[in-house]
């Protein structure tokens, strides 16, 4: 479906929200605001409707791998003459929140991706919600609970991409699912959420299901201190027609390279029905102004290769060690709601600056030259990652982002006597981002 036609729909979904407020406020006091986006409320609070967007307009400058006479020429090695650097829109999101009576909703669409994704594959989230007991339920399209920088919204990362314990990596192309959710806080320090979900996105068959949960206990809670523990666990169940359980690397940033390290039900004579199931913990704390963090993931693939003629499983570990530093003193925003870090509030006329650091590792353990669930044909299968940025916030909703990627996938060797096989890639990338 083409950009324009997908516009329309959303001016109708927005003229919807407005006759539905016409015919709710009676004659009522309207209150117009702008606080983070436009908002309009009834006088009686039975109705809110606001308005909000994000652009995030990147550049990459790409420096491949040189082929090695050794071995067989893979990945950056391949790129010489590809013209994947320059410019690209990587989101243009338009977001629609509100409020009738005791229901929420959200309707996000991602303008960017419609040259390529027909509508409605390019919503992100659109769900309804009402507050049950202490916490929400969530029905609709919206991230799975699990993972710290995968639960953080893409406009308070703070490197351009995600790690690869999130759907970058150990979820691939997991990020949007449909089904139901229920998060809450226990207490002031204490969190969880629970979900149960079809492995589609909208547009796509209801197929496969995905279920797990995760929790977060803030141990250390006061001003300019915050220690974040949680754990996550999860399972989906992929079939032919469902979105696929796994795990695919993407090193050197958005425009980078993509290593496979396992798909469930991949060898021949997998059942129907192959599940991956993963368990991950992550740990945080912000000091004034530093931030560290971390996270770990182990996945189980079902079926991934054939050994001996028969289907075997294999297991992927994901984690990353991550810092960044205000030079201009903001502190990091944690927000309870989603147990994530949001955006910092700039202290002086001159914005905040903030340098950060990552250190980022996956790799199949069961992968060697017997054994071969990604595809090698080698006895290895890493992909490591060090990305280096610095943040500029001129404003609380304008930041401009520069990253530089060095990264290395690592094959190993194809049989005794033979080279290692690697490929080394870094990439340059920039970032002008603005949001409302």
């Amino acid at each position: 479906m083409p950009v324009s036609r997908s516009l329309k729909i959303s001016l109708k979904f927005l003229s919807l929200m407005a006759l539905t407020h016409i015919g709710i406020a009676n004659s009522q006091a309207v209150n117009f605001s702008y606080k983070n986006g436009p908002r309009i409320k009834s006088g009686d609070g039975n109705f809110e409707l606001g308005l909000n967007g994000r652009g995030h307009f990147d550049a990459h400058w790409l420096y491949p791998d040189q082929e090695n006479p050794d071995y067989p020429a893979f990945g950056s090695q391949l790129l010489h003459g590809d013209a994947r650097e320059g410019f690209n829109w990587r989101r243009t999101y338009a977001t629609v929140t509100g409020k009738i009576h005791r229901v929420n909703f959200k309707f996000e669409n991602d303008f960017a991706i419609n040259a390529t994704t027909a509508f409605p594959h390019s919503l992100r989230e659109a769900w309804v919600a009402t507050q049950l007991g202490p916490g929400q339920l969530t029905i609709g399209q919206f991230k799975p609970y699990r993972g710290l920088e995968e639960i953080t919204s893409s406009n308070d990362i703070t490197l351009m991409e995600r790690p690869s314990t999130s759907s970058t990596g150990i979820y691939g192309g997991r990020q949007f699912l449909t089904g139901i959710g229920y998060r809450a806080l226990i207490r002031d320090n204490l969190g969880f959420g629970l979900y149960v979900m079809s492995l589609s996105h909208f547009g796509l068959p209801v197929e496969g299901a995905s279920y797990g949960g995760r929790m977060v206990w803030l141990p250390l809670d006061r001003e300019g201190q915050l220690f974040h523990l949680g754990l996550s666990i999860s399972r989906d169940t992929a079939n032919r027609d469902s979105l696929s359980a796994r795990v695919t690397d993407v090193y050197g940033g958005r425009q980078g390279i993509s290593q496979s390290l396992g798909m469930a039900g991949a060898s021949s004579g997998a059942p129907d029905h192959n599940s991956q199931s993963t368990f991950a913990a992550e740990a945080a704390y912000a000091a004034g102004p530093w931030t560290l963090q971390g996270e770990y993931a182990i996945a189980r693939l079902d079926n991934t290769h054939l050994a001996n003629g028969h289907p075997h499983d294999s297991t992927i570990q994901a984690f990353y060690a991550q810092a960044s530093w205000f030079l201009t003193g903001e502190t990091a925003v944690y927000r309870k709601d989603r147990g994530a870090f949001g955006k910092p509030q700039p202290i002086s006329k001159w914005g905040a600056l903030e340098l950060a650091g990552r250190y980022d590792l996956a790799e199949n353990f069961s992968q060697n030259l017997n054994n071969n669930p990604c595809r090698t044909g080698t006895s290895r299968c890493q992909v490591q990652i060090i990305t280096l940025g610095v943040n500029w916030y001129p404003y609380s909703n304008v930041r401009l982002m520069l990253n530089y990627y060095v990264t290395e996938a690592m094959l190993g060797h194809t049989g005794h006597g033979t080279p290692a096989r690697a490929d080394h890639f870094s990439v340059l990338s920039f970032r002008t981002q603005i949001s409302f």
